[in-house]
Formats: structure tokens, sequence, C-alpha cells
């Protein structure tokens, strides 16, 4: 079980590391994929809570974690779950969502970028026995 939660950490902080710098790096073509999410109505909002489920049922399912380090994936998991599953069985929440998400300047999606990278760094450095 071990080597099953040091891959999921590897994994996941890995997408961690390239989403907060894709962030830092393209804000606007950020805003513009939520743009898009958003004029699809229900149909985006759906696609943000697959997102969401997806990477949220998989770090629940294979790394339920709780001490030290690595319960912030695990926190992550499951704020990532209930997220998609609210977003999915009330997509006005998800619009909201995105609507502020739209508010924000490239100044926020890059301080949110440097964040979710650094969470995938700490993992990853854990992950790695560093």
């Amino acid at each position: 079980m071990e080597d099953l939660t040091r891959a999921v950490e590897v994994f996941v902080s890995i997408n961690l590391i390239a989403l907060g710098v894709s962030y830092v790096l393209r804000p606007a073509d950020w805003r513009a994929f939520i743009e898009h999410l958003q004029s699809k109505g229900a149909a985006g909002s759906l696609t943000v809570a697959f997102l969401a489920m997806g990477i949220g049922s998989f770090i629940v399912a294979f790394h339920n974690v709780w001490g030290g380090v690595p319960t912030i994936l695990t926190v992550y998991g499951w704020l990532a779950l209930v997220k998609g599953g609210v977003y999915a069985l009330m997509p006005g929440l998800a619009q909201k969502g995105m609507e502020t998400a739209l508010g924000m300047g490239a100044g926020l999606w890059r301080a949110g970028g440097v964040l979710v990278a650094a969470i995938g760094v700490i993992v990853l450095q854990h992950a790695l026995g560093g």
C-alpha cells in the first residue's frame, strides 16, 4: 500500500505543479477557458464537476492518509470530491464559482498558481523522500 500511496502523491503533485505554473504563466488563457465553460451553462458546470470528482475520487480511493505532509493531499482530494458532487447536483453554484473566477485579475491567478505549485512541490518532495 505504501508504494501506491507514494505513486498517487507523485502523480497528483506533478499535475499540481504543472497546473500552478500554467496559472502563473497563462492567466488570460485560464480566464478564456472559464468564460468558455460558463457560456455552456449547465454543461459547463457539469464539466467542472466531472473534473473535480475525477481527481477527488482518485485521491480519496487511493490516498486516504491522515498524518503528516500527505494529509494535505488527502484533504485536497476530499474537497475536490465534495466540490464536484455539489456542482453536479447544483450547477448554479458552479456558475457562481466561475463568475467569481472571472472577476479575479491576473495577479490573483498568479498568486493561486504559486500556491498550487508550492503544494505540489511540498507533497512531491515528501513523496520522493526529501
